[in-house]
């Protein structure tokens, strides 16, 4: 009997003093996934339009074509030929007018005639001759239709006619006056068509379409700083042209421009320029979309994450079946792994079983699938679970928190609130695209814009999320 006692006394009591000491302690183990993300491919860009619009009122014609045509428009100084020598005069502004798709003009003019009048009374005799010079006033009225070419050159389609001013043409040989009329309308016509020529050349030149758009089309193509303080940059690839008729109302020349274009923001350094692609033919249209797409992208790192992380879940500590189970987050870590977020716990924990407290301590890993909830606008984790490792190790340690709650626990603290960084992305937005000057007579202003997360991608350095910004996206050429 003793020594039956001896024996209970040296083993027993040392494992019920082990068992109410908690002295048993377990460490998991520290096997990391690998953190290496797969490569992921950018959404394609959606095509977009950018207009503009060429508006063109018809009083800045009038003035360019009065400094152009000034003093004598024709002169015709052989009096030998017809009998008459004719000089053609601007007599006055010439005025425009636009509507009912064609362009008017009127253009008055001052006429000097000198008329030679010769009479042989036989063949013998001596020519009689006298020679008489006028002036009188005409006005000359053109329609023209215009018409853009491929090649972005304006043809202009015009025709007219003159009507007599106050002062008709007559000259007087003693007490007889004759009227000339008859002898000068076949010239002024014969000269009309020149002069409508010379109008049209004008308005050609004077509306150097694939001038501007060429230089537009080119300078479009740098990139162009929007935000200094978040290095972002707007890029355009234009693709394609579009025109829309070349409209005459209400005394102006009105057309719409529309440029194909792919348009997407990126932050951090420049982007390195492209080759420039050459101005294309255009594809006329009826009308032109109002709305342009802008593809944006962001990074937020892992440092980021980690500091949000750490805000909510450090020094946390969770409790399960009225305390029997503890587990207390001391650090967090988040980085990723495949297309997955992986979060990195140090915990310390203990459990409860009959009269043994079993503790436990070390770095518990879980993956989780990052998505964006447009209702709170923040990146959130769905899909939480331990990683492989992790479950081996709880089955031997903790096998209780693989059957309780605390997945969706740490799941509900993985919020990553985003609204700021899309608040500021759109006001920088829409600040560094109120009013670029691309150049001297081009500027670039965009408006209305609204901004959504489009796709998340995890990289080695964070997630990058893909925006889709649309807004008025317009061109304005002075």
């Amino acid at each position: 009997m003793p020594q039956r006692f001896f024996v209970f006394l040296v083993y027993f009591i040392p494992a019920l003093m082990g068992l109410s000491g908690c002295q048993r302690t377990s460490s998991l183990a520290e096997n990391a996934p690998a953190p290496a993300v797969d490569s992921y491919t950018a959404p394609p860009l959606q095509l977009s339009t950018i207009t503009l619009p060429v508006t063109i009122p018809v009083r800045v014609l009038e003035e360019r074509l009065n400094q152009e045509m000034t003093g004598v428009l024709y002169h015709d100084n052989n009096l030998q030929d017809d009998n008459l020598e004719v000089k053609v005069t601007k007599a006055g502004p010439i005025k425009l007018r636009a509507g009912f798709s064609k362009l008017s003009m009127e253009v008055p003019l001052k006429i000097w005639a000198r008329g030679r009048w010769q009479w042989n009374a036989c063949t013998f005799c001596k020519r009689i001759q006298k020679t008489e010079e006028t002036e009188f006033d005409v006005t000359v009225r053109t329609d023209s239709r215009l018409q853009v070419l491929p090649d972005y050159s304006l043809k202009s389609f015009t025709s007219g006619d003159f009507a007599w001013g106050d002062r008709k043409p007559t000259v007087s040989f003693g007490p007889l006056r004759f009227n000339l009329a008859p002898f000068i309308e076949p010239k002024l016509k014969a000269q009309l068509l020149p002069l409508l020529a010379q109008l049209d050349q004008q308005l050609q030149e004077r509306i150097p379409l694939q001038t501007y758009l060429s230089q537009t089309w080119h300078q479009i193509q740098s990139p162009l700083l929007l935000n200094q303080q978040y290095q972002a940059w707007l890029s355009i690839d234009p693709q394609a042209i579009r025109l829309t008729p070349l409209e005459l109302q209400q005394d102006q020349l009105s057309l719409q421009i529309g440029i194909d274009a792919f348009v997407h923001v990126a932050t951090g350094k420049k982007p390195e320029a492209k080759a420039l692609s050459v101005l294309p033919r255009f594809t006329p249209v009826r009308t032109l979309p109002q709305e342009a797409q802008i593809a944006l992208s962001s990074e937020v790192s892992y440092a980021s994450l980690t500091q949000m992380v750490q805000q909510g879940m450090k020094g946390q500590t969770f409790t399960f079946e009225d305390g029997k189970h503890q587990l207390t987050i001391h650090q967090a870590q988040v980085s990723g792994t495949g297309t997955q977020l992986l979060l990195a716990l140090e915990t310390s924990g203990q459990t409860k079983a009959g009269f043994l407290t079993k503790k436990f301590s070390g770095k518990i890993y879980l993956q989780g699938v990052p998505y964006y909830d447009p209702g709170t606008q923040s990146i959130k984790v769905r899909q939480l679970n331990y990683t492989l490792d992790t479950q081996d190790q709880l089955i031997n340690t903790a096998q209780w928190l693989l059957k309780n709650r605390l997945l969706a626990q740490l799941q509900q603290n993985l919020d990553f609130p985003v609204k700021s960084q899309l608040t500021t992305m759109r006001n920088a937005l829409q600040t560094g695209l109120a009013e670029n000057r691309l150049q001297q007579q081009v500027l670039l202003r965009g408006s209305g814009f609204t901004l959504e997360p489009d796709t998340l991608f995890v990289t080695p350095t964070g997630i990058r999320a893909h925006f889709q910004a649309t807004g008025k996206l317009a061109l304005f050429v002075e």
